[in-house]
């Protein structure tokens, strides 16, 4: 048994927090948690969730004390582990963030290009809030970064403090799942050569036992899952399998054209969705996770913080796919990019894989989208405009210098009663 002492949710009041405690509630024969502890600025919502989560935990056995939490020092104090899950501006900003672009031509996404640089800036300056307090109150913690975009939120982290951080994206093991189906073996069996930065990332080979798949088996594999939404020319022309989010550049315009067809936005499908998770969490009968839980997203969510959380406690020394400094891994970008590569995960703490160079069919996007990025976390510790405009202007869903400052403009607008960096100084 692996006795962990306390685990802090911050953004604890998140429809996601069942499906990460349920991982520790599978997993109760292997690990002793004394402590979750759940922290959320909406007390309403965090005891609607944490009333569900303590029926859980209690329903499966567990002796594990579930606390909710409204002052962030307490929650933090004396954790062994911080999961970091926040949403500045909650869905309505996500909904902005896909809206603006759209009115430009350019795919509005929580993640990717435009909207994901304003989920960025509105971020970032919460998130180094909480890391001073974590640095003061629980300086040894391991930050388990789940917050969107993870790759900037991350290198932000990597490059403004000095605790222990990985990013982390559901992404991979989805990939993982999906090659295991495909092959039909344990997903143990199963072993990817990923490569590139969150969201922005390609699986160069995959061996199943051992065995590296063809081209053509990867081709197969993308027509049966839309995790890979890809013609079979294309990913024949890459020689890799791209991820899903890789659809946003290599079809931009018809991902343009569908959003704007679109009745609903995925942010307006999700904030229904939370509304219906809500309603059902408040209901005291309810003592499981309910399987409408998979309709808000983020499959295996709990599996790869308890993996994570397992591996770093225990040196096993397996490798698992988590974001990270480079530090040299891929030679093409700076030492202090993030990137998301398989890592060798121990008590040492996480060791990326080397990677080489870039293939040179990929490279040229990674290098812009990672320019785009360093800048993006400049800005959103800044407040500069001008650097706020690099960011867009450099990002390649951008077509314009025109509409990357018209775009800017009103984007900063829009989200001004959460960005602080921008609005309560002169830049």
């Amino acid at each position: 048994m692996i006795p962990i002492q306390k685990i802090t949710v911050i953004g604890g009041g998140s429809t996601y927090t069942p499906e990460f405690v349920d991982g520790f509630i599978q997993r109760r024969e292997q690990l002793s948690v004394g402590e979750i502890a759940l922290y959320d600025i909406n007390a309403e919502r965090l005891e609607l969730v944490g009333g569900l989560v303590r029926r859980m935990a209690a329903h499966a056995g567990l002796e594990t004390t579930v606390a909710t939490y409204t002052n962030r020092p307490a929650a933090i104090e004396g954790a062994d582990f911080i999961i970091s899950q926040i949403r500045v501006g909650g869905v309505d900003a996500r909904i902005r963030d896909e809206k603006i672009p759209l009115k430009y031509n350019v795919i509005g996404q929580e993640t990717t290009g435009p909207g994901g640089f304003m989920k960025a800036m509105r971020t970032i300056p919460a998130t180094l809030d909480i890391a001073r307090d974590v640095e003061r109150y629980a300086p040894n913690a391991w930050y388990l970064n789940f917050t969107n975009p993870s790759g900037i939120i991350t290198e932000a982290l990597l490059t403004h403090t000095p605790l222990k951080v990985v990013g982390l994206c559901n992404n991979p093991i989805n990939a993982i799942m999906a090659i295991a189906e495909y092959a039909g073996v344990p997903d143990e069996e199963v072993f990817l050569d990923w490569v590139g930065l969150n969201h922005l990332a390609w699986i160069r080979r995959a061996w199943v036992k051992g065995r590296a798949l063809e081209i053509e088996e990867l081709v197969q594999l993308a027509s049966q899952h839309g995790h890979f939404p890809f013609e079979p020319d294309l990913i024949r022309l890459l020689g890799m399998l791209p991820i899903g989010y890789l659809a946003y550049y290599y079809y931009h315009d018809e991902a343009v054209r569908e959003a704007q067809r679109a009745g609903k936005t995925r942010g307006e499908v999700v904030k229904e969705v939370e509304g219906e998770l809500l309603k059902m969490y408040a209901d005291p009968n309810l003592v499981v996770k309910p399987p409408e839980l998979m309709k808000r997203g983020g499959a295996y969510y709990s599996e790869m913080a308890v993996r994570l959380i397992t591996s770093l406690l225990t040196d096993r020394r397996d490798v698992q796919i988590v974001i990270t400094r480079n530090n040299g891994c891929i030679l093409d970008l700076p030492a202090s990019a993030s990137i998301e590569v398989p890592c060798v995960v121990g008590a040492h703490g996480v060791s990326p894989l080397h990677v080489g160079h870039l293939p040179e069919i990929i490279r040229p996007l990674v290098q812009t989208v990672k320019a785009y990025e360093q800048y993006a976390v400049e800005a959103g510790v800044s407040g500069s405009r001008e650097t706020a405009l690099k960011a867009l202007f450099t990002h390649p869903l951008v077509p314009s210098y025109s509409v990357a400052k018209a775009m800017l403009t009103e984007l900063l607008e829009a989200n001004k009663e959460y960005l602080p960096q921008f609005f309560g100084k002169k830049s």
